[in-house]
């Protein structure tokens, strides 16, 4: 399957996986999780993920963390619980990271409940957003949508903040489309494109920053908001440009980087902000759930990685750079 026509299948790979996890959660308990310290882990745009999903936890009053999977390889104990990302179950480092901590309650979360990532966990729920492309687009947003419903019941949420997103998903993204011709050109040959946000926005600026990097081969990277108005933002100029999410410090950032010539792109809630000479305005609905919010974020990102991928003459393209011991291997038939 395409990149592009995975990202049009969306809305649909959002309410599928919607109707399979509310119904798994439904009947299990998730209160084991509920531990003084809970870590969120994965790797590549798993921990982009794990880190909107900690940022959810910590605004609804729990004490959680986005640990990288690596940093969990030695053993050491940095949290009671735990919720392992990967889409298909087999990143070797998620896997480890799950086996290396056997004393917290594990929850995964894949596509495949015989994986080896559920096999390492207490806990199970399972994605059903069918068949995924490179780069991934459904399984980072279905991954989000049922990390969210897990947190939802264990916090008590009222409401369901995800119900609304398979139909909201096709409004961001029939929104975003009619930009990406401008934002083709304005981004054609940049020789690095900086993706910033603060709080659970890094780890959309993270998924961006991938997204760009394995569709276009443009080097990409992600920066908190205030973090990048401490020096990283010095080596921008017009051959560079800059994708931000957000709606505080970001809109007056957005601004002053088209004033010293580079291209940006805004996706942001925020009401009267107008595209300029370089400056695209993406407007998303506003969510009051991070998780959910990530969702609607990332879409923008999605078919702006698109875009330069055809401008590049990469339309799906397979990675160049294949390693042999990043995934568990699958059984070999009997």
């Amino acid at each position: 399957m395409s990149y592009r026509s995975t990202i049009a299948r969306q809305p649909q790979a959002l309410a599928d996986t919607h109707a399979v996890a509310w119904a798994e959660l439904s009947g299990l308990d998730v209160s084991s999780l509920d531990r003084p310290t809970l870590g969120v882990t994965g790797i590549g745009a798993s921990f982009a993920a794990a880190v909107v999903i900690a940022a959810e936890l910590q605004a609804r009053g729990r004490r959680g963390f986005a640990i990288r999977a690596a940093d969990m390889a030695a053993g050491h104990d940095l949290c009671d619980a735990l919720i392992g990302l990967s889409h298909r179950g087999r990143s070797v480092e998620t896997v480890a990271a799950l086996e290396k901590l056997p004393s917290a309650t594990r929850l995964a979360i894949t596509n495949d409940p015989s994986s080896p990532l559920a096999a390492a966990a207490n806990l199970h729920v399972r994605l059903a957003n069918g068949t995924d492309a490179t780069p991934s687009s459904t399984g980072y947003t279905a991954t989000l949508l049922a990390a969210g419903l897990v947190v939802q019941k264990l916090v008590g949420a009222d409401g369901d903040a995800f119900a609304a997103i398979p139909a909201l998903a096709s409004e961001v993204l029939a929104a975003a489309a009619t930009k990406m011709d401008r934002l083709g050109q304005l981004f054609e040959d940049r020789r690095a494109i900086d993706c910033v946000g603060d709080g659970a926005s890094l780890g959309t600026a993270d998924g961006a920053s991938l997204l760009i990097r394995e569709a276009s081969r443009v080097p990409a990277s992600a920066y908190d908001t205030r973090h990048y108005l401490h020096g990283p933002m010095e080596s921008m100029d017009a051959a560079t440009g800059v994708v931000l999410f957000g709606a505080g410090r970001e809109v007056e950032l957005a601004r002053q980087l088209e004033q010293i010539g580079c291209p940006v792109l805004l996706v942001t809630t925020a009401q009267g902000v107008a595209d300029g000479e370089l400056l695209s305005v993406i407007r998303v609905p506003k969510s009051d759930n991070r998780i959910a919010q990530g969702i609607l974020d990332i879409f923008a990102a999605q078919l702006l990685a698109a875009q330069l991928s055809d401008a590049a003459g990469l339309t799906d393209t397979k990675f160049r750079y294949r390693m042999s011991d990043t995934k568990v291997p699958q059984p070999e038939a009997a």
